[in-house]
């Protein structure tokens, strides 16, 4: 049933874009519309999830417009919550329908999906006009079947984020050079009381992200699938890597139980702010809201470091998550659409101040800098431990997600959980998670 939904969709995207293809030409108006355009000047439509709140379109676009002038740019926020889930159905709809698209940006996960089916305008011809070399641009490669569908925005990385009073109570330094084995010692160390107002080492959320861990920490192959497409279910990390967790939740119980945080719906935000975990590993969104928000106010000095490192390694790898931004296939006006993407992709994104940019020649420390003012109380957030992890953390390779990367992690999920509450041994759950993965593989080729 879901590839029939998939073909349909696939179907009515195609008849949509083929009726739309003879229509490339620029539909700028030649007179003064009522909506304020002037002759010759021509209206995009910026559809994402991302909400001003979190993106800062109401700062980003107007410095587009004022440098262009030629051209102007609508939100078209797709969810009013930034559901990014929600919004790529309603984006899917608008896509087999009358509806004008230019700009598309969508999260990690959905863009082969879409490039697959059409949705998106091969770059390749823009970049080759422009004349620079991709790899030089940006960090992380967007190639589906050969080709250049979107340009990365957002570049979302991975770290450790500690409450730097505690570890100043513990008598414990903020982590720089370490390893998997000295993260488990700083969560017994970092442990302490019982009952509700236990203090837990760390605090693991229920992401499919965190099952792999010590996978994280690997430069190639750090996810359920390897880079050829193929089962990673086998590698000996993600056993030591459910292991650990299990370690930490039962043995040294310095990590909450899994049955806590599914029945209780705990999430990270409030048990690191809170006070109720010591160290959390996340992604660099949370640099913004490391100082507090206006929900929920920072009482303490956040740290940072980096994800620790593999025994006998001398680098510390993060998995990066980019955000991709693309020229929707069935716009009248490609080449603005086009020149907006590239400019948002570059020097636009950083405008916002309030992400870290997959652009090669980002200044890592100006933006961090940036961000970091953007907290409630910028003074709770530890700058030097935030640029030394930036600095020397090395983003991890990062293939395009296969368009049935859901049912995967789906399948991947399922093991886990048995096994960390434990219904059965890691021998079976990784045999079974190994299984189950080839045979979504195996029902997805073509």
């Amino acid at each position: 049933m879901k590839k029939i939904i998939q073909t349909v969709l696939a179907v009515s995207l195609a008849l949509s874009l083929t009726a739309c293809g003879s229509n490339n030409s620029s539909d700028s108006s030649s007179t003064p519309a009522a909506d304020g355009t002037s002759a010759g000047q021509v209206t995009l439509k910026l559809s994402t999830w991302q909400t001003d709140a979190k993106a800062q379109w109401s700062k980003i676009i107007p410095e587009f417009e004022k440098a262009n002038p030629d051209i102007k740019v609508e939100l078209d926020l797709l969810n009013e919550k930034g559901d990014s889930v929600a919004s790529m159905q309603k984006l899917d709809l608008m896509a087999a329908s009358d509806d004008q698209l230019d700009i598309i940006e969508m999260p990690y996960t959905n863009y082969s999906q879409r490039a697959s089916i059409g949705l998106l305008e091969p770059l390749d011809s823009y970049i080759e006009k422009e004349g620079y070399k991709y790899g030089d641009e940006y960090l992380v490669d967007t190639h589906v079947d050969g080709k250049i569908f979107a340009l990365p925005s957002s570049l979302q990385r991975w770290f450790i984020l500690l409450n730097k009073d505690m570890l100043d109570a513990a008598q414990l330094p903020v982590p720089q050079d370490w390893t998997w084995a000295d993260f488990e010692d700083y969560a017994k160390k970092l442990t302490k009381g019982e009952g509700a107002s236990k203090v837990y080492g760390t605090y693991f959320h229920n992401w499919p992200d965190l099952y792999n861990l010590q996978l994280k920490s690997k430069e190639i192959d750090n996810n359920f699938l390897k880079a050829d497409g193929t089962s990673n279910a086998k590698e000996p990390l993600l056993a030591s890597s459910l292991k650990m967790l299990k370690t930490m939740m039962y043995t040294d119980k310095t990590a909450n139980p899994y049955e806590d945080i599914i029945s209780q719906k705990l999430h990270y935000r409030t048990q690191f702010f809170n006070g109720a975990a010591a160290m959390v590993p996340i992604g660099d969104w949370m640099v913004a809201e490391s100082g507090g928000t206006d929900a929920i106010p920072a009482t303490f000095h956040a740290a940072f470091a980096p994800i620790p490192k593999l025994e006998g390694t001398t680098e510390h790898y993060s998995p990066v998550q980019p955000t991709y931004m693309g020229v929707a296939a069935k716009s009248k006006n490609k080449e603005a659409a086009y020149k907006f993407v590239r400019w948002y992709t570059t020097e636009g994104l950083e405008i916002g101040g309030r992400v870290f940019s997959g652009w090669a020649k980002s200044d890592s420390d100006k933006l961090t800098e940036k961000i970091v003012s953007t907290s409630k109380d910028p003074s709770k957030v530890d700058m030097e431990s935030l640029k030394y992890t930036m600095k020397n953390t090395k983003p991890g390779q990062a293939p395009v997600p296969v368009p049935y990367v859901g049912e995967v992690e789906k399948a991947a999920i399922a093991e886990v959980e048995l096994y960390l509450l434990d219904k059965q041994d890691i021998d079976k759950t990784i045999e079974n998670m190994d299984k189950k993965i080839t045979d979504v593989i195996n029902s997805n080729k073509k």
